[in-house]
């Protein structure tokens, strides 16, 4: 028994050959359509190509009145052109009449231009008085027209699928007329967090407890990153009620995730109830905080094993699980996160090179650009550590830390 919960720390993957293996058995989830009232932030499942023009005609771009540009020619306040006012096309209307030489149509923004106009002049710089229009000024064609298609062309390919859907992609699908999208069903996921001194949130402090953050810290990460959460669960450190929500969970989930009891303590059942019920990927990855991760799988169920204390399992969430579900779903990025520029505030040694660090910041922005102020490289059980941080500087294995002053790349948090 206790050999078996060593075993995957015989050996401390590097990420990269974790990713490797992981992410190359992955497949993509199946295609779902919805209402494009409810595709914020879902993945676009298929390219979209416009199959019409935008502007759909040509149209006015001012308030004014549709002429043709060579009745303008020469036209100036001293010496006005006149033209005789036919009409009038507001907004949503259009007009069969055509423009003949000397002729002007009143027209409102955004209305269709007749046939026969090829500009309009705008409404101040003319004045009319018995159905005689004054142009004082001089236009070329074109002038304070928009063209056909002059925003997007028919057969314009615009979204590549991939992408993750925010609000200007659905004002664009909407413009041209979509009122559903293809997108990615999202992953179900179950969440369980194990440990005897946990309490839910809401119920009296006992001595000894402490209060669940996990489940809703991951939670909200799952959704954030794409994931449907089917089922949350405080379970105690009981081996067979572990299993039994763990083979129970493999029934409906795609991905099942636990934090805690995935180390070498005396109550890390998850090792061995993993081995027995399914297979291990990987346990024990060469990382600070997020060591003891372990990923396996049972059926086609994949199974994460996060550490039980937050920071460790919000950050191996970031770089593990939250890729995972991304690339489940078919993202053209499949880290979402933000990065910026920065110069580190102050030197930072690593405890011990062979280990990807992470090192948990705030930002300052100055004219000279951004700089980033450690908060703590250690204390993964510090949950205010990531609430008054910033984002994340990775320190890669081999690095011995920073020196002040060094240019480092800051992963914000995900919001």
């Amino acid at each position: 028994m206790e050999r078996l919960r060593k075993i995957g720390f015989s050996r401390l993957t590097p990420l990269e050959e974790v990713l490797e293996k992981l992410l190359s058995r992955i497949q993509l989830n199946p295609i779902e359509e919805i209402n494009i009232n409810e595709s914020l932030n879902r993945i676009l499942a298929a390219d979209i190509i416009s199959k019409i023009d935008i502007p759909p005609f040509n149209r006015s771009a001012m308030d004014g009145y549709a002429i043709r540009a060579e009745d303008s020619f020469n036209a100036s306040p001293k010496n006005p052109k006149k033209i005789k006012y036919v009409g009038a096309i507001e907004i949503g209307e259009t007009s069969t009449y055509k423009l003949h030489k000397d002729e002007g149509i009143k027209i409102s923004t955004g209305a269709p231009i007749p046939e026969g106009a090829d500009t309009v002049i705008k409404i101040e710089d003319t004045e009319i008085e018995n159905e005689i229009i004054k142009l004082y000024i001089s236009l070329p064609p074109g002038k304070n027209v928009s063209k056909k298609g002059e925003d997007i062309k028919l057969g314009t390919q615009l979204l590549n699928k991939g992408t993750e859907l925010k609000a200007e992609h659905i004002a664009l699908l909407s413009s041209l007329g979509f009122n559903k999208v293809k997108v990615r069903i999202k992953p179900k996921i179950s969440v369980f967090s194990s440990g005897d001194e946990l309490l839910e949130p809401g119920t009296p402090l006992q001595p000894g407890k402490i209060y669940n953050s996990n489940t809703p810290m991951i939670s909200t990460l799952i959704n954030i990153y794409g994931g449907r959460v089917i089922r949350g669960e405080t379970i105690k450190d009981n081996k067979s009620v572990i299993k039994n929500k763990l083979i129970e969970a493999a029934e409906d989930s795609q991905i099942i995730i636990f934090t805690g009891g995935t180390s070498v303590g005396t109550k890390d059942y998850l090792p061995e109830i993993v081995s027995e019920a399914g297979t291990i990927l990987t346990h024990g990855i060469a990382q600070r905080p997020g060591a003891p991760v372990l990923i396996g799988y049972l059926n086609e169920t994949l199974i994460f094993c996060l550490p039980g204390t937050p920071v460790a399992a919000y950050i191996s969430f970031l770089n593990i699980t939250g890729l995972t579900i991304r690339k489940m779903l078919g993202c053209s990025a499949l880290d979402p996160r933000t990065e910026v520029i920065a110069t580190i505030s102050k030197d930072v040694p690593v405890s011990g090179l062979g280990y990807l660090h992470y090192l948990r910041v705030t930002l300052e922005k100055s004219q000279e650009g951004f700089t980033a102020i450690p908060v703590k490289l250690k204390g993964s059980g510090i949950i205010s550590s990531l609430t008054f941080s910033d984002g994340i500087v990775e320190i890669p294995p081999n690095q011995e830390g920073l020196k002040k002053g060094d240019t480092v790349k800051v992963k914000l948090f995900p919001k």
